[in-house]
């Protein structure tokens, strides 16, 4: 297919760590005066989170955690740990999606570019060697979604490096992906956006670089 070429991924992140490091990992306990509350940002996470059964999904912060990120990501997961560096939040993971939060989404209209990435179904997946391959924009046909913006700015500021990884479950390489409206924003907002595809096809996940 002209619209992808293989991609050889070449991340390199600098190891910043001493000896003076002191790890910790605590167990999220809110503060009995904070509510849930519902955005985009909750859509995205839930249901990023709910692809897989023991899927954990981790967001880095640099020594604090906004008061946004408690309330609308880590009070809608049942099991969120934080890792602390010296005293110092520096990772928050999520696992096990409320299901009271994943209930009330599931009734509401879902963002057009959540829907692309994560569809109505999800498919078991065992592991397979796969290659990286990458979407070229001047294929693609560009689809903006200033809400969408947010979840953007979110995975650029929670991520380790300048690139995350998001793992699917639902998608299958073919020629009509290149309508999915999830790889038409993501192939023009992100320096680049590479697929990994197994060899039956499956995309197990996707690689967005944001400089």
């Amino acid at each position: 297919m002209e619209w992808v070429k293989p991609y050889e991924d070449d991340d390199q992140f600098e190891d910043n760590l001493d000896g003076s490091v002191n790890f910790n990992i605590k167990k999220f306990i809110p503060e009995a005066k904070v509510a849930k509350k519902y955005s985009i940002l909750t859509e995205f996470f839930l249901l990023l989170g709910a692809q897989h059964c023991d899927a954990v999904t981790s967001l880095y912060v640099p020594n604090k955690i906004d008061k946004q990120v408690v309330e609308e990501i880590m009070m809608h997961f049942y099991d969120t740990k934080v890792v602390l560096e010296n005293g110092l939040p520096t990772e928050i993971m999520l696992r096990k999606p409320n299901q009271e939060s994943l209930t009330w989404i599931r009734t509401k209209k879902t963002n057009p570019i959540i829907k692309g990435l994560f569809g109505s179904s999800n498919k078991e997946y065992v592991w397979k060697p796969v290659k990286l391959y990458k979407v070229l924009p001047e294929y693609i046909a560009q689809y903006d979604d200033p809400e969408f913006d947010k979840v953007l700015e979110c995975l650029k500021h929670t991520s380790p490096g300048p690139t995350t990884t998001l793992s699917l479950s639902s998608w299958t390489f073919k020629e009509s992906l290149k309508e999915n409206l999830a790889i038409r924003y993501l192939a023009h907002t992100c320096k680049n956006l590479c697929l990994y595809i197994d060899d039956e096809n499956n995309i197990i996940a996707i690689k967005l670089d944001f400089y």
